[in-house]
């Protein structure tokens, strides 16, 4: 919680994510998730059910996945606190999901419980495994003390995904999420190249959007970042509002910013202006849309492909916002460069 009651949370040190191939890898992920389960204070028996799941759905993607990774890491959710599992695979699927979940099913001549375990075992279980379509993603959350997360209660949820270039130990992206008096705001920058500088920069886009006051503009704030930036080598950057109350959804953005606002009415791109934050900018413009109860936005650097599109997968956005990101980012990411990706969800 920052000052005069805003909320704010966004980039944390980075996930840890495995490639899953063979037996010996099922103890690694365990022995982390054991690991972060602790440093999250959890108790004995919570830390079991995390070791749990890590287990199965690791082994999971020994016998069943392909090209499969389980990615772990704290989480923070409107007072609840923990460690999530987020496993993604190209394999064949499920053609029929709940009848997999079922113990006893077994189509590798196991006892067929894995999945049930899982689901038991989890606080907040979700999966987006399409019929006939290769690929599996599963998220789950295990509290501390069983606390049930309080995304339900949220007026907005938010998923991210962020990964640093192959090789590098720093993220030159960033991202951040401001509930600001009648504002849900978003703030995702992208520092010019990778590593430490890049690092330094995006950090200080997000330090000036956390300054912004509750009547600032996406525009005027992408202003305030251009003015903190002017020290630094530069970045590309994306500023969204919503205000739910009033059905309200602004935007302004600079640089190659990937950004989409999906609605019962479709799916729209969101523009934006040219130049280098901190350096260059010509004149900002601000995208306005309407904004209603199930809509979601979605914000990528270029560190994901551009080619990516929320409408050609069916049934995702019924999922949760961090399993959203995460099927975005095992389709589009590249080790090649820092990715991000963020995604926010009206849940009413």
């Amino acid at each position: 919680m920052t000052a005069e009651g805003r909320e704010a949370y966004g980039s944390t040190p980075m996930d840890t994510t495995f490639e899953v191939t063979e037996q010996s890898q099922v103890a690694q992920v365990r022995r982390l998730a054991v690991e972060i389960g602790r440093a999250q204070g959890l108790s004995e028996a919570d830390m079991g059910r995390a070791a749990l799941v890590a287990t199965e759905v690791s082994t999971n993607l020994v016998k069943y996945g392909k090209k499969g990774t389980v990615t772990l890491g704290p989480f923070f959710d409107e007072g609840s606190t923990g460690i999530q599992l987020i496993a993604v695979d190209q394999g064949p699927g499920f053609a029929d999901f709940r009848a997999a979940a079922r113990d006893g099913h077994s189509t590798g001549g196991s006892l067929g419980i894995g999945l049930g375990v899982i689901m038991r075992a989890s606080d907040l279980f979700d999966t987006y495994t399409p019929p006939a379509t290769p690929g599996s993603a599963f998220l789950s959350r295990v509290a501390r003390h069983r606390t049930a997360p309080g995304a339900s209660a949220a007026r907005l949820a938010i998923g991210a995904r962020r990964a640093s270039m192959r090789g590098e130990v720093e993220c030159g992206d960033a991202w951040m999420h401001d509930r600001c008096g009648r504002w849900d705001r978003l703030c995702i920058a992208d520092g010019l190249g990778h590593g430490p500088l890049a690092a330094i920069a995006s950090q200080a886009a997000v330090s000036a959007f956390l300054a912004s006051s509750e009547e600032d503009t996406p525009v005027e704030i992408v202003q305030r970042c251009h003015a903190a930036l002017q020290a630094t080598r530069g970045a590309v950057l994306g500023v969204a509002a919503i205000d739910q109350a009033a059905g309200r959804f602004l935007f302004a953005g600079v640089g190659n910013i990937t950004g989409m606002h999906h609605s019962s009415q479709g799916t729209s791109h969101l523009l934006s202006t040219e130049g280098i934050v901190g350096h260059r900018i010509r004149k900002v413009r601000l995208v306005e849309r309407t904004w209603s109860a199930g809509d979601a936005v979605a914000l990528s650097t270029d560190g994901l492909s551009g080619r990516w599109n929320l409408a050609r997968y069916p049934g995702l956005l019924q999922c949760h916002p961090l399993l959203v990101a995460s099927v975005l980012f095992r389709d589009f990411g590249r080790d090649t460069d820092d990715a991000t990706v963020v995604v926010a969800k009206d849940l009413r």
